[in-house]
């Protein structure tokens, strides 16, 4: 088993960020893991992860502030190597309101060399070699947001910043060997400089199915969907455990009514009920 440090408080974190300057250190892997509406309600930001080339570090967001944590995510000095950057900023800016910087995304080098495969770890593969990890699909689909975390947990998701500086020396060696490296900076600071739309609509209405609904279906879609999502953000579990989005589909399509709803077992009755009746137009708040 790996060694790692374990910061729960903001005292251990600043302790932590006076490591860095004492070893004058300059760039560091991170990544971090989030909940997306799986296990409970809502995104949010559970662990960062951070590998400096000599220390493993966990940070809890849960204990430590975000005044803390942004004291290195904003410093634009300390660069932060990632891979696929995107959606951790999105949730960093819209949990946290951090807005990291200094981001040394590897997925546009990969994009740029045309790798096949360009998942992190097939990814880590092609460039240095390793098997994929046993614990890969044990700990894939696992609530961060639980205290304690199994160490097993935490080590899974050091996994994938233990690796970072190794694959960023070969693909810059590949992108420079390509003639490619200018243009791997330009769109690096491309990504950085688009701010994340931390008002975007969620994602079922985005799909083609919703793109297919007439304009008053979207309206009671709309309607429908705001109902749920108070129902879920009350009860802290996920929108899609409470009512599916296909049941919402077939409420504004005419396909159900709202006592043919699926049931799940973690609804009480008389929630499901109210969320009936409401859905109906029956019982407002």
């Amino acid at each position: 088993m790996s060694e790692f440090t374990y910061i729960k408080t903001d005292a251990q974190f600043d302790e932590y960020l006076a490591r860095l300057s004492a070893r004058d250190v300059d760039t560091v892997a991170t990544d971090l893991e989030g909940e997306f509406n799986l296990h409970v309600y809502g995104e949010r930001f559970c662990l960062l992860q951070l590998y400096d080339g000599h220390e493993q570090v966990v940070v809890d967001p849960f204990t430590v502030s975000a005044k803390a944590i942004r004291k290195l995510l904003e410093n634009p000095d300390l660069a932060k190597i990632t891979y696929d950057s995107a959606s951790d900023r999105l949730l960093l800016a819209k949990s946290h309101g951090i807005a990291m910087t200094g981001i040394v995304d590897l997925r546009p080098a990969v994009e740029l060399l045309e790798l096949p495969k360009q998942g992190l770890d097939s990814v880590t593969r092609a460039t240095i070699g390793g098997t994929e990890s046993r614990s890969k699909k044990k700990y894939q689909q696992y609530n961060w947001t639980r205290r304690p975390l199994d160490r097993g947990a935490i080590e899974y998701a050091l996994q994938d910043v233990l690796h970072l500086f190794a694959v960023r020396d070969v693909l810059f060696e590949q992108l420079r060997a390509a003639g490619l490296m200018e243009k791997y900076e330009e769109e690096n600071a491309r990504r950085q400089a688009r701010l994340p739309d931390v008002n975007r609509k969620p994602g079922v209405f985005r799909t083609e199915r919703h793109r297919r609904l007439t304009h008053e279906q979207k309206r009671e879609f709309e309607r429908l969907h705001a109902i749920r999502d108070r129902h879920a953000r009350e009860l802290d579990l996920p929108p899609n455990t409470v009512v599916k989005n296909d049941d919402l589909f077939g409420l504004v399509t005419g396909q159900l009514t709202p006592e043919q709803i699926d049931r799940n077992r973690r609804i009480p009755d008389a929630r499901l009920g109210r969320i009936r009746r409401e859905f109906a137009g029956l019982d407002a708040r």
